[in-house]
C-alpha cells in the first residue's frame, strides 16, 4: 500500500451569509495516498469545490471559514501553517486546476510567462533554467512544439490545449498533491477522453496524488482508485470505483448511477431523483437525504446516520447498513 498524502479528518468549513450560516462541508473525512486519484462526486451544491478549496485555504474571507478538524498533507496540518507559510505550499506541494481555463489564464500574457511566474517564485530559477523547466512542463501535459507555443497567447489555442496549459501551470512545481475541480467539464467528448488519458499517464510519471472533483459518473469509472459520494456538505459513501458501482449500499449513489443512461438497455424514460437538495441554511433534522429517499424509514427523519465500515476501504452512513 502506498503511503497516505492527505489526511482529512473532520472538517467543517462554513459561509456566514445575511440569510444564516450556511454548513458547506460538515464533518468531511477522508485520505489520499500517493499515486491515487480520490473523486469526490455529487450533485451541484453539494460542497464538492468547497473542499477543494479548503484544502488550499483559499476560501472567500471574511464570509468563508474553517471552524473544525484538520488538512493534513505529508504529515503537516495545513491548518496551523501562516499565511505566509500556505502560499510557499500553493504552488510546490499543492495546486489546483479549475474548471474553466480561460478564466485562469490571463489574455495579456503569453502561456510561458504564466508557467514561468510559478517556477520562478518556487524553484527560485532565472532565464535559461526557467525557459527549460516551462518547456518540460509543457511537454509533460504533450502540448506539441512547447519551444514555440510558450510564446503564444491563450486565445491562439483551442479550449484542449488551453486546459493542458492550466495543468501545465499546476505541475510545473511538481508538487505532492493536485486538486483537479472539473476539468473535462468545458470539453467535448472526444476531447475529454484525451485529457483523462493524459491525466493518467501524468500520474504514472510524477506519482502525485490528486482530488478529481465530478459530478460525471463516467469519468469516475475511468479516472478514480477511490470514490467519495457527497450530499448537503457529508460524505455519505466511500468505495473503491469498482465496490461502488458492484455495491453501491446508499440510496443517493444508488440514485445517481441509475441517473447515467446506459448503451445496453432501452429505456423509455430517463431516470432521475425527485425533488432538490436541501437548503444549506434549513437542514432537515435527520438523515439529508431522507426528503428525497425511496426507502426511508421513520428512523431516518429523526436521526441522522452514523458512518458505518462495511470492510473492503467501503464505508457508508445510512440507516439501511446500521
Amino acid at each position: 500500500m502506498s503511503k497516505i498524502i492527505l489526511q482529512v479528518e473532520g472538517l467543517h468549513t462554513v459561509f456566514f451569509t445575511r440569510q444564516g450560516v450556511v454548513k458547506a462541508v460538515d464533518g468531511v473525512s477522508f485520505y489520499v495516498r500517493e499515486g491515487e486519484t480520490f473523486g469526490i462526486v455529487g450533485e451541484s451544491g453539494c460542497g464538492k469545490t468547497v473542499t477543494g478549496l479548503s484544502i488550499l485555504r483559499l476560501l472567500p474571507e471574511p464570509a468563508g471559514r474553517i471552524v473544525g478538524g484538520k488538512i493534513i498533507l505529508d504529515g503537516k496540518n495545513l491548518l496551523e501553517l501562516s499565511k505566509k507559510e500556505m502560499r510557499e505550499y500553493r504552488g510546490s506541494m499543492i495546486s489546483m486546476i479549475l474548471q474553466d481555463p480561460m478564466t485562469s489564464l490571463n489574455p495579456v500574457y503569453t502561456i510561458g510567462d504564466q508557467i514561468a511566474e510559478s517556477v520562478r517564485l518556487h524553484q527560485n530559477l532565472k532565464d535559461d533554467a526557467v525557459e527549460k523547466e516551462v518547456i518540460s512542463a509543457l511537454r509533460l501535459l504533450k502540448i506539441p512544439a512547447p519551444e514555440m507555443r510558450l510564446h503564444d497567447y491563450p486565445f491562439q489555442m483551442s479550449g484542449g490545449m488551453r486546459q493542458r496549459v492550466v495543468g501545465a501551470i499546476a505541475m510545473s512545481c511538481h508538487p505532492r498533491l493536485l486538486i483537479a475541480d472539473e476539468p473535462t467539464t468545458a470539453l467535448d467528448a472526444t476531447i475529454q477522453a484525451q485529457y483523462i488519458a493524459l491525466f493518467k499517464d501524468v500520474q504514472r510519471q510524477t506519482n502525485v496524488a490528486i482530488v478529481f472533483i465530478t459530478h460525471d459518473f463516467g469519468v469516475v469509472a475511468q479516472m478514480c482508485h477511490r470514490v467519495g459520494v457527497m450530499y448537503a456538505g457529508k460524505i455519505v459513501e466511500t468505495a473503491t470505483t469498482r465496490e461502488l458501482f458492484k455495491a453501491p449500499r446508499h440510496p443517493y449513489t444508488s440514485a445517481l448511477i441509475n441517473s447515467v443512461p446506459r448503451l445496453d438497455r432501452k429505456d423509455n424514460r430517463l431516470y432521475s431523483i425527485e425533488g432538490q437538495p436541501p437548503s444549506m441554511t434549513d437542514l432537515p433534522r435527520g438523515c439529508r437525504f431522507f426528503p428525497r429517499c425511496s426507502v426511508a424509514r421513520d428512523v431516518c427523519r429523526e436521526q441522522e446516520p452514523g458512518e458505518v465500515d462495511i470492510g473492503g476501504e467501503h464505508s457508508v452512513s445510512c440507516w439501511r447498513v446500521s
